[in-house]
């Protein structure tokens, strides 16, 4: 399944109906993972700010001031009754279903299909294409090329989408009705602008442009290797390359996704500052927040643990949606190329 130079290039709309197969393939079955590892970082940020109102100190000094207005004694303006207690991948999955139900797991998904569709028609079709304006031949590689031409699509395509992702954020870090997530979001537009849908889109740049400039270069790197050593890169070879490469890029980038998820999950919790009796503060968050401040807070509260709460769900989904993801484009071009030569 080599991509052959001698080919013909695909056309615009058959590189949409590649990269967007892909998308939806790997949306619908990577979903629950993405649910429970949000599930898991959402109680990584929620200890930290228990953490904080029992320490009086930081409220001037530590992120604390700046982020959540209600403590972790407060009940959620959800429809949960119950502090659940995250202990593991397989207990928030079993936990998920028991109490909330089998359908919960697919939590966010409309969002998620809305947000990776365009995502990866943007990120791979001005990946390939940059990589092909860059120069780069896999016979005889420059590791640098995929690096670059990684992190430029992956900025373009992470802005375009970012309110997307908070949508998708939300819904799956707490079982919240539409309604009441569509009054949110018009209140926090009213108070806040535009500018909230963008936000968490700091630390998704942190996570995802790393992200992509690691798993490209090491995709590419495992794909030249095969090359060069004259072995059959068929589907089973991108699969593998495409499963390692994202396993490696995932792992590294878990602190930024677990700051990203925190930063996300805050939207309107301000705005319901009293329920079951519950008397809960109400200041509005600090937008002026730092994601660096953030990943010392946590750090500090959690240990390094902290920085990869869900780090088992994020690589149950990441290393398969990578593998499925790329096996999908690039079996799905090479047919569109055979098909256009054939057409000559």
């Amino acid at each position: 399944m080599a991509n052959d130079p001698a080919l013909p290039s695909i056309k615009i709309y058959q590189q949409i109906v590649a990269s967007g197969s892909g998308a939806v393939l790997t949306a619908v079955f990577m979903t629950p993972f993405d649910v429970i590892k949000v599930r898991l970082q959402s109680q990584t940020s929620n200890a930290v700010r228990h953490y904080s109102t029992k320490i009086p100190h930081l409220s001037t000094k530590s992120i604390s001031s700046t982020l959540l207005s209600s403590t972790t004694s407060c009940r959620h303006y959800t429809t949960h009754h119950q502090i659940v207690k995250y202990t593991g991948t397989l207990d928030t999955l079993s936990k998920i279903v028991r109490i909330e139900g089998f359908r919960v797991l697919w939590s966010g998904l409309t969002p998620a299909l809305c947000a990776s569709i365009p995502t990866v028609i943007i990120y791979f079709t001005s990946y390939m294409k940059a990589k092909q304006l860059l120069g780069y031949n896999e016979r005889s590689p420059n590791p640098i090329l995929p690096v670059i031409a990684g992190a430029c699509s992956r900025i373009v395509a992470v802005t375009a989408v970012s309110p997307f992702e908070l949508i998708r954020t939300k819904m799956q870090s707490e079982k919240v009705p539409n309604r009441q997530l569509f009054h949110l979001f018009r209140t926090s537009l009213a108070e806040e602008g535009p500018r909230v849908l963008w936000k968490g889109l700091l630390p998704t740049i942190w996570r995802d442009i790393p992200f992509s400039m690691i798993y490209w270069f090491n995709y590419e790197t495992f794909r030249a290797y095969a090359v060069r050593s004259n072995r059959t890169v068929d589907a089973y070879t991108t699969f593998f390359c495409g499963a390692l490469a994202g396993s490696i890029a995932a792992t590294l980038t878990t602190p930024a996704d677990v700051v990203k998820t925190f930063r996300q999950i805050e939207l309107g919790r301000s705005k319901y500052s009293s329920v079951d009796g519950c008397n809960c503060s109400s200041k509005r968050i600090n937008q002026s927040t730092r994601t660096l401040s953030i990943l010392l807070h946590i750090l500090q509260v959690e240990g390094p643990k902290g920085l990869f709460a869900g780090l088992v769900p994020r690589l149950l989904k990441v290393a398969p949606a990578c593998a499925i993801m790329i096996t999908s484009f690039e079996t799905l071009r090479t047919f569109f190329q055979r098909m256009n030569a054939a057409s000559f």
